[in-house]
Formats: structure tokens, C-alpha cells, sequence
């Protein structure tokens, strides 16, 4: 016997042909936006099946840790292989003790990608038992909390150099004014305090100004105004006001016509601290060159001195980096460059010279002659 199928009947299963296919599309929608709500906020999902020993990641996870996706060895022993070593007893013990006691855990730990590099993460997790109680699966989700705890070491490191700044000056200060207040010094020695009290005093003003200027660029609190601004012209002005020994010398080659846009101001410091640097470091040989590539302007300050130690070039425009060889200077004066370049849209960059020496290459954006507000 032949069975037939009425309309009514097709027609019935079109629909629910047509309703699986629309929940199908929802679901992968949802999927997709699912993972990236993930990737936004650097946030991936996982789940351990404790009976199996199975652990399965989202695609997100696979990319914080730094592997492909299907890469990872899914087991429970595998991801501990992947936490720092130093961090690796303390979050099994807390997956451990969730297990047994059936409870949920939150904690920050470090992790380990392929490359060596290590990240910070912030899991949370909780177990999930069946009816008599026994453990099925831990689930949870680990945070990407890398830049967070960057940032908080850094501040760490910030407040402790600042305090060590500070402190020096001060003190000395505090010496000074304890040798004045003797009655029975010399007019020489009397002299010779008041002389290190202006000294230290000036130092610590300068260093006060440098932390509220950079913390002001840091946080884009600090305004620059960008106008066409004669480049020669000011920095022939910072050289002017730039210390330097009696056999050093320092030769600047810019053409007068080459205008950059900048603060005029903050352009005179940008090279007030460079070439306070290559006079303090270098050698005694100082240039300022400039030369004009399409709609840029490219300006090299070096010195003929030993250049900058290769242990000192990864963080050399952080704040309070020092070339620790001579213990000299705030450490602000490089970083305090590097931000205002970033407030006129350029860079400064480092490369040693041939056969030795230091190279610091600023580019600017070119400013032309006819523009409304060149300036001199």
C-alpha cells in the first residue's frame, strides 16, 4: 500500500521545516555575537568534564593563552601545565578545595603563552553535582586582566621612584639648612650651604613640574596648541638655554625655511631635554639635523659617545628610566619627549650610530610657508 501525503500535511512539514531552520539561524547568531561580546571583553569561557577529564575552551580562551583553537590538549593536567609556575600550586589547591567542598572560587593567577610571555588572569568558577551530590563539571571563566596588572605594577613603581626623587632633594635641603642655622660658620661655608639649598631647591622644582607635566600628558589633561612653527629658530633657542661642558660642541643644520607643526613652547623643551641628555651622556660632539621626507620632517639629535646600553633601550622613554651607569637626572626627561611628540601626532625613536654613538630621530608633520599662522 502506497501511502499519500495531503496538502495539508506537506504543508505542516514546510513549517516545520521553515521553524527549524529560523531557530537554527538564531542560534548561530546567537553564537556568533556571543563570541564577540567575548572577544570585546577579553573574557573566555571554559568547562571541565570531570568524569571524562575533558576540558573544552572558547574560542576567545584559545586566544588569550595564545594557542589555536583545537591546539590546546583538553585535559585538566594540560591547563595546569600552562599556569605560571610560581602560581601553579596555589590554583590547584583552590580548584581542589571547590571540588570538595561543592562551592564556587574567584582568584587572580598568572599564566604562561607559547612565547614565553605572561599574562594575568582573573577565573571565577563554581561545580556543578548531580542529585547525590557528586561533582560533574566545573565550568567558569577566565578575565584578561594583563593590562590591569601592568598598569597597577607600574603605579607601584611610579610612587616608589617619585618618593626616591623627592626624597633626595629634600634631605639635602634639610642639611643645608641645618649647617645655616650655626652661628660659628664661616662666611665660605656659609656660602657654600646656601649655594647647595638653591641647588637642591631648584632640583626639586624641576622635578615637581616634570611629575605634574607628565602626569598631566599622560592622562590628555595637558593642551597643546599645533601651529606652523619655525623649526631652527627654536631649536637654536632650547640650545641657547641648554647647559653644556666648555670642550663640548654643537653643531645644528636646518634649513630656515623648514617649518613643522607643534607647540612652540613644548617644542623648545622637546630639545632643552634632548640635548640636555646628549650633553649629560654622550659625547662631546652634538648635531641637530633636519630633512623634509614628503609631508613629514625628520630632525636627528646624536652625540659621538657610547651610546645607550642595549638593557637600558626596552624601557628607555618610561618615566623614571636611567642609564643606572651614572646615577644622574630624574629619569622624566626622555619620557616627558616622548609624550609631547605623541601630543603633535609624531614619534621619537632610538638607533645607535656607526661606529658608536647615540641617534634619537624625531618626526614631525610638516608645516607649510603659506599657511595663516606660521610662525618665527
Amino acid at each position: 500500500m502506497t501511502g499519500v501525503v495531503d496538502g495539508d500535511d506537506r504543508g505542516h512539514q514546510r513549517g516545520v521545516v521553515t521553524q527549524v531552520a529560523d531557530v537554527a539561524a538564531r542560534l548561530a547568531r546567537l553564537e556568533t555575537q556571543f563570541a564577540e561580546i567575548q572577544r570585546l571583553a577579553q573574557l573566555g569561557s571554559w568547562e571541565w568534564d570531570i568524569v571524562a577529564n575533558v576540558v573544552t575552551w572558547s574560542d576567545e580562551l584559545y586566544r588569550i593563552y595564545g594557542v589555536a583553537p583545537g591546539a590546546f590538549e583538553a585535559t585538566y593536567d594540560a591547563f595546569l601545565s600552562r599556569i605560571h609556575p610560581d602560581d601553579r600550586d596555589m590554583v590547584n589547591d583552590t580548584v581542589q578545595r571547590a571540588y570538595a567542598e561543592r562551592a564556587s572560587y574567584a582568584f587572580d593567577h598568572r599564566f604562561v603563552r607559547p612565547d614565553g610571555s605572561v599574562g594575568w588572569l582573573h577565573g571565577r568558577g563554581n561545580v556543578l553535582a548531580d542529585e547525590q551530590g557528586e561533582p560533574l563539571r566545573l565550568h567558569g571563566v577566565a578575565i584578561d586582566i594583563t593590562v590591569r596588572k601592568r598598569s597597577e605594577q607600574f603605579l607601584r613603581e611610579f610612587i616608589a621612584n617619585a618618593s626616591h626623587e623627592l626624597r633626595t632633594p629634600a634631605a639635602a635641603i634639610s642639611q643645608a639648612a641645618f649647617v645655616l642655622a650655626n652661628d660659628t660658620l664661616t662666611p665660605g661655608d656659609r656660602a657654600a650651604a646656601m649655594d647647595a639649598l638653591t641647588r637642591q631647591a631648584e632640583r626639586l622644582r624641576g622635578l615637581s613640574t616634570n611629575l605634574l607635566d607628565l602626569a598631566a600628558l599622560d592622562e590628555g589633561a595637558r593642551s597643546v596648541m599645533l601651529v606652523p612653527v619655525a623649526l631652527g629658530e627654536h631649536v637654536r633657542n632650547a640650545a641657547a638655554v641648554s647647559p653644556q661642558a666648555d670642550d663640548a660642541t654643537l653643531t645644528i643644520d636646518i634649513d630656515a625655511a623648514l617649518a613643522v607643526r607643534a607647540d612652540p613652547t613644548e617644542l623648545e623643551r622637546v630639545f632643552v631635554n634632548l640635548l640636555a641628555n646628549a650633553h649629560e651622556h654622550g659625547g662631546p660632539n652634538v648635531s641637530v639635523t633636519a630633512r623634509r621626507q614628503a609631508e613629514e620632517v625628520m630632525v636627528d639629535v646624536g652625540d659621538d659617545g657610547p651610546g645607550v646600553p642595549d638593557d637600558y633601550l626596552q624601557d628607555m622613554f618610561a618615566p623614571f628610566a636611567k642609564r643606572r651607569t651614572t646615577g644622574q637626572g630624574s629619569g622624566l626627561g626622555l619620557a616627558i619627549v616622548d609624550q609631547l611628540m605623541a601630543a603633535f601626532g609624531g614619534t621619537i625613536s632610538y638607533h645607535h650610530a656607526e661606529p658608536h654613538g647615540a641617534v634619537f630621530t624625531l618626526r614631525f608633520a610638516v608645516a607649510h610657508g603659506d599657511d595663516p599662522d606660521h610662525r618665527g
